[in-house]
């Protein structure tokens, strides 16, 4: 009899919490699944957050529905508690972990004959991206079975260009005479990157973009992205509280600096991405 007890309990139990995930649905896909999806991967105008919502608690998962995130054109929500407890139900039921890529080393010969070994940050069908044990990251192109090291001519190591600051580049590859016949070499999609409005920096053919709370590391050449950082938001519903528009970063050789929203200096290795410090600015 006890058995029966519990047993019908459990599925009564069961029972409730697929109810309350179903009710959770309806309630996502009508507030959110517009810009999210319906499940949560992503949209027209939002991006996939399934890989996000382990990094917030309930109560900021309600905090940042309600509040929204203006300067990434996500508006308030307005919600009751009993509604908002049945869509945190769905958001954990799609929730993931995201999935550690696995560590893949490879030996290559350049051009001159010298051996690059290391681990494959990135690659594409012409060119590959190589980190070194001594925390350096190699831009390679492939020629024939060999590869050639490639690097940015000149760096863009703030966002003023230089230490003079006059935003002037000697370049010449680009002039008046064929500015106009100018395409696209690549793209990089970020997501949720709302009203972004930086200057990207290049040191040693690497580009540095920022976004709220978030670095990307590209090969300025093939725009493959190497690493990408986030600071969470510990404490608060939104992952960044001033306009993207207001974001600026700066580079050197060996760290890459970013301001945050929490008006601090976030260090990082600029071979992976590593975090090294916080400072209050």
């Amino acid at each position: 009899m006890r058995s029966s007890v519990i047993l019908a309990g459990a599925l009564t139990a069961t029972t409730l919490l697929a109810q309350n995930r179903e009710r959770g649905q309806v309630a996502f896909e009508n507030r959110c699944g517009k810009c999210h999806g319906s499940d949560g991967n992503g949209g027209e105008l939002g991006p996939r957050i399934t890989f996000r919502l382990t990094k917030r608690t309930d109560g900021q998962l309600a905090t940042l529905v309600r509040t929204g995130i203006p300067a990434r054109n996500m508006p308030p929500t307005k919600l009751g508690d009993d509604e908002m407890a049945l869509l945190i139900t769905f958001l954990r039921s799609i929730q993931r972990l995201p999935e550690s890529k696995p560590v893949e080393r490879r030996t290559i010969l350049t051009i001159e004959g010298k051996k690059i070994e290391g681990q494959i940050v990135g690659e594409g069908f012409d060119d590959l991206q190589l980190r070194t044990d001594d925390k350096r990251v190699h831009l390679l192109r492939r020629a024939g079975n060999r590869y050639r090291e490639v690097t940015s001519e000149t760096a863009w190591p703030t966002y003023d260009g230089g230490p003079d600051g006059n935003r002037y580049t000697k370049l010449t590859q680009i002039n008046k005479g064929n500015v106009s016949r100018l395409g696209p070499k690549w793209m990089f999609s970020i997501p949720n990157g709302g009203r972004m409005e930086v200057t990207p920096v290049v040191v040693d053919g690497i580009m540095y973009v920022t976004v709220a709370n978030e670095c990307y590391a590209l090969d300025a050449g093939s725009g493959r992205e190497i690493w990408h950082y986030i600071i969470s938001a510990r404490g608060t519903g939104s992952p960044g509280s001033i306009a993207a528009r207001e974001w600026r970063a700066v580079a050197s050789s060996w760290t890459q600096r970013m301001r945050t929203s929490s008006r601090s200096i976030a260090l990082m290795e600029s071979c992976c991405g590593r975090p090294k410090s916080r400072m209050r600015g």
